[in-house]
């Protein structure tokens, strides 16, 4: 019997060691050292674009009305990131040597805002840059006091078009980062647009204004064109304004079958509560009993529970009740009761980001909402794109407060599908229409399109995708190959790796894997026809439209919300971090195969394109360069399916031969923390080879860096799997795992690298025998700390710090046969380590200095593969680890379940 078992907490001895090497694995950033005639257009451009900088700067200060303090904002786009790499030290020469402070950094910092804090330095900038363009076209700059120019794409002064970005009378202006070098002209320059502000209310030329808490950006309501294009004249601390409206929702399709709704929704009596923000849900007799009397609407009609179309309605009954909704049941106990937040009356209009933030923040301190789910989406993200606004603020809520938020990823534009269907095309057939490269746009479709929608780049709460099941077995799906699969509307990640900025490619050392959206999937229902749609609830007024036909990712965000519900009405005490590390842990996925013939054309692409045949034809070599610039099908997958789909079952309960283990616990940076698992016996015995199998989830909160696209996450923690019987005690065990010139891999060395050291202490080594040298210690050393024939790469690997984004949700398994159970001991390391990034401004930098202990939940599923009868993994567990069963409530576990284990 398979018994339905609590999880449990790991409570076994830790190590830990104050070590953390971060320069490994800084690179050179070296340009290609071209043909010298090969400047001679960089330069021209280069003279062109100064010259009109220097011309818009003129400009915009005779512009200026408002005030007398001035900060000059100029616009480098790099061909390398704006950082301290070996070669070229960007940020300390830009600011010491050229007076250019970084105010803002997108495109993975290698386009930068900065301002003029020192006149004089910068004409030295002028200076250099003119030596360049003046140097002689059969001289290489490399080595020269100027070579720091050819890593320059473009500049350009920041001008008042910029900062407006053809937006108008409602829109959120965001504001550059306030840096020591300009502090008292940032200072002086925000206090003027405050009172600006202020008075234009006062005048009526402008009906509300915002800042958000930590005054990031303002948020402005209908201002008068005029003075809106003075705002953007005068002042300079402006970057950027945006456009914040929601994304429209198509019409429901109404079932005429249905004459009653003939559902009645009954609440537990413990009930996890989900905040819904959304446009409002009326009390309607199916749910109202499961909704909550207190409600926040940031709308001028000042009542949660009406609603002009049945959105939020819909996403509330999903979100109470989750898949049950399709069970067929009539009668249904309800997973969460609700709680409306009504942010929007007309679901098109635009989105007031500070007061649903400011909502949210209310729900979660005064009625002690910790699960919320947003199905309201903002525009597309572009590719590589920072995080916006929007997003940040999401993110210091959940950083700030104990809180999850559920984002739906955003559906494509309806009208875009049925127009993409009208005219056949393979680019509009699934799955090629999710990847179309901008050089290859067409005019019914640009797969900017396909990219997840604002707020949904979130990093600190859950991106959901939809799936095209619709729990409709009798029917089939309409756009999408298969149920399984993302349906054709549902959007991925915006990140891809593969496409250049500012003319240049991202190193692999500068992308991380890690990085991608959506983080799970849940039905969403497929497109176009009724019959692939998902039946939802109606507001039951017309007679005939208690139930209707629909689908997106605005169903499958709630079916998610819902599955955290059922985790913390099962668990009440586990964290928020451990909610969504146990919802990926359980999620399944589907395998990528459906996308090869996409890449296989892609390459095909590319390959005519550079070469003029088709990729097959190729030589080896030019393969490789091919293949180099494609997305893979696997990272493409990724960027559609995120983990997958949660396994409900997997989610809440342990049985006797797979075990759900939770570790809670906290690290400090530039530490490494070592616990170890000791693993039964029984395992070893069995038919054939195979002994356990692991798979884990990394998830932890992080505070996040405005206006600094690589550094936006400054936490770097991760995991790895090692051997722990190079060492018997634990803490010296931290201690080896973290030093990789530790004394103790020499004790495992060949004679040949023993006769290396020596020639290298006695200086007759070349520069190729060195890096051979150090080539083959870390093979031994990989050797001796590997579970198997060598140690697997860590969940995320960060170098170079400096340049590297960083995730903080990560996933690693492994699979672990008798032979190398026996090799570890029956006993497994899983070692933790920390950093945190460097340079960041003055309000983080105070954060990493205070902030002691970093909380994170590691969750790890076991599954028994030795094949023996007689084994119960979960018993063994208990009897040769420190396990406590995680409080649960009982009701919803077997009785039969040893709770005290």
């Amino acid at each position: 019997m398979n018994r339905r078992l609590p999880h449990l907490y790991l409570r076994n001895p830790f190590g830990v060691v104050n070590k953390f090497k971060k320069d490994r694995g800084i690179e050179k950033t070296d340009l290609i050292d071209q043909n010298p005639e090969a400047y001679r257009n960089h330069k021209q451009k280069l003279n062109g674009s100064f010259n009109q900088l220097l011309l818009d700067r003129e400009k915009r200060l005779r512009n200026k009305t408002l005030i007398n303090v001035n900060i000059d904002i100029v616009e480098i786009r790099f061909l390398i990131p704006f950082s301290n790499g070996v070669n070229f030290k960007t940020r300390t020469k830009f600011l010491n040597e050229f007076g250019l402070t970084a105010v803002m950094l997108e495109d993975f910092n290698r386009t930068v805002l900065f301002a003029v804090e020192n006149q004089a330095k910068f004409n030295e900038f002028h200076r250099t840059l003119l030596k360049y363009i003046n140097s002689s076209n059969q001289t290489s700059p490399k080595n020269t006091d100027y070579a720091i120019m050819t890593t320059i794409y473009d500049i350009k002064y920041h001008t008042a078009d910029d900062i407006r970005n053809h937006c108008s009378d409602d829109l959120i202006l965001e504001l550059i980062n306030n840096t020591a070098p300009i502090f008292q002209q940032y200072d002086h320059q925000k206090g003027a647009l405050k009172e600006r502000l202020e008075d234009l209310k006062r005048l009526g030329s402008l009906q509300d204004f915002k800042f958000d808490p930590y005054e990031k950006m303002v948020q402005l309501e209908g201002i008068e064109s005029s003075q809106l294009n003075l705002l953007v004249n005068n002042f300079d601390i402006l970057a950027q304004g945006h456009s914040l409206r929601s994304v429209a929702v198509r019409p429901n399709q109404y079932n005429q079958e249905e004459l009653t709704w003939n559902l009645r929704i009954a609440p537990k009596n413990r009930s996890t509560t989900i905040g819904v923000i959304d446009n409002g849900i009326r009390r309607i007799q199916p749910i109202e009993a499961v909704m909550l009397e207190e409600k926040l609407d940031i709308t001028n009609t000042q009542d949660g529970h009406q609603a002009i179309h049945t959105h939020g309605t819909v996403v509330a009954s999903l979100a109470a009740v989750g898949e049950s909704f399709f069970s067929g049941d009539r009668n249904i106990e309800a997973d969460a009761k609700i709680f409306s937040i009504k942010i929007l009356e007309d679901l098109n209009g635009y989105i007031d980001v500070v007061s649903v933030v400011e909502a949210i923040r209310q729900a979660n301190l005064i009625y002690g909402v910790r699960i919320f789910n947003l199905s309201v989406c903002a525009q597309s993200k572009r590719y590589n794109e920072a995080p916006s606004h929007f997003a940040y603020l999401l993110d210091k809520l959940s950083y700030e407060l104990n809180i999850l938020i559920f984002i739906a990823a955003g559906n494509m534009p309806y009208d875009d599908l049925q127009g993409m269907q009208a005219i056949p095309s393979q680019r509009h057939q699934y799955p090629f229409h999710f990847y179309n490269p901008p050089e290859n746009e067409m005019e019914l479709h640009n797969c900017v399109y396909t990219n997840i929608c604002i707020p949904a780049e979130s990093i600190n709460n859950i991106t959901v995708g939809a799936q095209a099941e619709n729990f409709r077995s009798e029917t089939r799906t309409d756009l999408s190959l298969d149920k399984n699969l993302a349906a054709y509307y549902s959007r991925k990640n915006h990140y891809d790796f593969k496409q250049k900025i500012n003319g240049g490619e991202l190193s692999i050392n500068h992308s991380n894997k890690n990085l991608f959206k959506p983080d799970i999937l849940m039905p969403g229902g497929d497109l176009l026809t009724p019959e692939s749609s998902m039946q939802v609830i109606g507001f039951g007024e017309l007679g005939s439209d208690f139930y209707a036909f629909d689908a997106g990712t605005s169903l499958a965000s709630p079916l998610a919300a819902n599955l955290a519900a059922k985790l913390l009405n099962t668990y009440p005490e586990i964290s928020i971090q451990s909610v969504k590390a146990l919802l990926i842990n359980s999620a399944e996925n589907y395998p990528s195969n459906y996308l090869d013939e996409l890449i296989k054309v892609r390459k095909d692409e590319l390959a005519i394109e550079k070469y003029g045949i088709v990729y097959n034809k190729l030589t080896s070599k030019s393969k490789t360069n091919i293949t180099n610039s494609v997305i893979s099908a696997d990272d493409l997958h990724r960027n559609l399916s995120g983990y997958g789909k949660p396994n409900v079952e997997q989610l809440l309960y342990s049985k006797e031969n797979t075990v759900s283990i939770l570790i809670e616990d906290s690290i400090q940076q530039d530490h490494h923390k070592v616990i170890l698992v000791k693993i039964p016996d029984y395992l070893l015995e069995g038919k054939g080879n195979g002994a356990l199998d692991i798979k884990a989830t990394l998830c932890f909160k992080t505070n996040p860096a405005w206006g600094n696209h690589v550094d936006y996450n400054p936490l770097h923690i991760s995991f790895n799997f090692a051997n722990s019987l190079i060492k018997n005690s634990i803490d010296e065990l931290a201690n080896v795992l973290a030093d990789r010139d530790h004394d103790l891999y020499e004790r495992y060395w060949t004679p040949k690298l023993h006769n290396l050291k020596e020639r290298m202490q006695s200086g007759s080594l070349t520069e190729g025998e060195i890096k051979q040298f150090n080539l083959l210690k870390g093979v031994q050393r990989n050797k001796i700390l590997g579970v198997k024939s060598k140690i697997q790469s860590w969940s995320e690997d960060f170098f170079p710090l400096v340049n590297k984004p960083l995730s903080n949700r990560q996933q690693h398994s492994i699979k672990i046969n008798k032979n190398e159970l026996r090799k570890i001991g029956n006993q497994l390391a899983i070692v933790m380590r920390c950093a945190i990034k460097e340079n960041l401004d003055t309000e983080l930098s105070e954060w990493a200095r205070t902030t002691r202990d970093h909380q994170f939940s590691l969750a790890l599923y076991l599954e028994d593969k030795s094949n023996n009868p007689n084994g119960n993994l979960y018993e063994e567990l208990n009897v040769v680890n420190i396990l406590e069963a995680i409080p649960n409530v009982i009701g919803d576990l077997d009785q039969e379940a040893d709770l005290d284990a």
